[in-house]
């Protein structure tokens, strides 16, 4: 998003000073004045509208870092971590591949990072949405707009917290008390719905900045929601610890209404918003660093790269094929695939060699003379392109194994930013997922040969040429309609933060680690699996509420079993 990115603070004075939270968030938008003569003029609220924004892939809030808590890189090892799809490299250390191997700590830094910097935008939500009631120039309609955009943001950071920590404390005033306790479920999805709703209501096609949030956006995440409440209450998410703990519990959810309403609205999204599927010829378009404007077209949210701070995500970081950053735009190779998701794909699916590569330099083939390394120019850009991958499930070589989907530019062609940055943006909701929810919603309420018509448009893209969809549509059939919904989740959104959510809210992430073959790409990678089946209980569907916040707030109660 090309957006102004000052990062600012949104709190109203009177916070209490003794929590984290507060620590990080006591700042006003400028240094010298306070929010009653920030808020005046609309480009105050542009400012301030972008500091909202800006918490979905910050690296630093108020000098902080929240790198370990955003999508600049942390929230995808909390996300894709403990499922199918990625491992870690048993040899990696650190409290970031702990989250990876299911070896949850209530001190663990970068979930702390998390809690602090979601609550962060939801009080910067907060304090836009109080000021707007003040003097200021904005117009009724301009005041609706700045109160929708930072209503939906507010839900989506509660969104994140809800499904990673379970209940959590509601807050619709800019002070984070620091004696709140936690709300249970209903109470959290009950604000995060309404906001949702007020978004989808009071919304236009397009948001205030060219890629922030409209009307279709909040209506996708809103289907998504009734989805994932629904799933949770059909398939006992976390019933055996309601005992325990009843906050986090779903009997109050009424599994029937909310697919009904998830069908609804996602139709409306599919039939009627101005998204679409990028065809076969752009599709990989969407990973591509520098390709935005295709983006566009099919991405209904992304956390986007910030031009002013340079800052990057974490596609660039953990999720591009091996290789150096600084020359030919590779990834460190934090995460690899597992050979479930590469065994998952039909060969006539070029997403498997599009998401499951090799480096871009495999055992130095090139040597030192990157002019011999193959490239391909996109939307008038030079990417370099890797080796393929072996589809070799074990070895000592983490060569021809990597997680290849996103891919960055050559670095040595920037002028506006340095070598080892990059302008990438990570999808967070796009028409694919709408058509795959929409199909999810539709087989819940009857209607399964429409919910499987719903995959023929996401894999007529990606067929090979002169395969066939339907020998396609074939392999890729289940009887279980949820077994080859699941599957399909996993093919098309694997690396996107979305397959730890998918698994827990079908009660099925428990079984799919315990059978996750111990294989795939190198040996220390088999270790990690194996070590990930070793951490894992049913218990850390939920993180730990961090423990320095419960020290500071004794009226956070701990989630179940961490506390023992």
């Amino acid at each position: 998003m090309k957006r102004l990115l000052v990062y600012v603070s949104l709190l109203a004075a009177g916070l209490f000073a003794t929590s984290c939270i507060d620590d990080f968030l006591t700042q006003y938008p400028y240094s010298t004045t306070s929010p009653e003569t920030f808020y005046k003029t609309e480009a105050d609220f542009k400012q301030a509208l972008t500091g909202c924004y800006s918490v979905i892939n910050s690296s630093r809030i108020n000098g902080k870092t929240v790198t370990g808590g955003t999508y600049y890189y942390g929230l995808v090892y909390v996300f894709e971590g403990c499922s199918d799809e990625a491992v870690s490299n048993s040899a990696s250390t650190g409290t970031l591949y702990d989250l990876l191997r299911g070896s949850y700590q209530t001190d663990n830094a970068e979930i702390h990072q998390f809690w602090i910097a979601f609550f962060a935008g939801i009080s910067r939500c907060n304090t836009l949405i109080e000021q707007l009631d003040g003097e200021n120039d904005l117009t009724p309609e301009q005041r609706t707009a700045y109160e929708a955009e930072a209503r939906f943001l507010r839900g989506f950071f509660y969104l994140h917290l809800a499904q990673a920590f379970g209940g959590v404390p509601v807050y619709d005033t800019p002070a984070v008390g620091s004696t709140a306790a936690r709300d249970n479920l209903e109470r959290v999805y009950t604000q995060i719905i309404g906001d949702f709703k007020y978004a989808w209501d009071e919304l236009e096609d397009a948001g205030i900045f060219k890629s922030s949030a409209n009307r279709w956006t909040a209506a996708a995440y809103l289907g998504s929601v009734y989805n994932y409440l629904a799933s949770c209450k059909r398939y006992g998410v976390g019933q055996e610890l309601v005992g325990i703990q009843p906050l986090n519990g779903f009997g109050w959810v009424d599994e029937e209404a909310m697919s009904l309403a998830a069908r609804d609205i996602l139709q409306e999204v599919v039939e009627k918003s101005p998204y679409e599927l990028l065809d076969k010829e752009n599709y990989r378009k969407l990973y591509y660093e520098m390709s935005k404007e295709a983006q566009y077209k099919e991405c209904l949210l992304m956390a986007e790269f910030a031009e002013n701070t340079k800052h990057c995500v974490s596609s660039y970081y953990i999720l591009s094929p091996v290789g150096d950053a600084r020359t030919v735009g590779g990834s460190y190779q934090r995460f690899f695939p597992t050979m479930k998701l590469y065994r998952s794909y039909d060969s006539a699916d070029v997403r498997r060699d599009c998401n499951i590569t090799g480096a871009y330099n495999p055992n130095n083939r090139y040597g030192s003379d990157l002019s011999k390394i193959p490239s391909e120019t996109v939307d008038g850009y030079k990417y370099y392109v890797p080796a393929e991958s072996s589809g070799i499930a074990s070895g000592t070589s983490t060569a021809l194994w990597c997680t290849g989907k996103f891919r960055v530019s050559d670095p040595k062609e920037r002028s506006s930013i340095n070598t080892n940055q990059c302008a990438m943006n990570y999808p967070l909701m796009r028409m694919a997922e709408v058509r795959l929810q929409y199909a999810e919603a539709l087989y819940f309420t009857g209607d399964e040969p429409g919910a499987r018509k719903q995959f023929d448009p996401v894999r007529e893209r990606v067929l090979a040429d002169g395969a066939s969809l339907e020998k396609l549509n074939e392999a890729y059939y289940r009887p279980d309609f949820v077994e080859e919904l699941l599957e399909e989740r996993g093919r098309e959104l694997c690396y996107e933060s979305k397959r730890k959510i998918d698994l827990i809210r079908f009660g099925k992430i428990t079984e799919t680690i315990e059978e996750l073959p111990s294989e795939g790409g190198p040996n220390n990678v088999i270790v990690s699996i194996d070590l990930l089946k070793d951490n894992w209980r049913n218990y850390k569907i939920w993180l730990p509420v961090p423990q320095l916040e419960i020290d500071l707030n004794p009226n956070l109660e701990q989630n179940a079993v961490y506390a023992d």
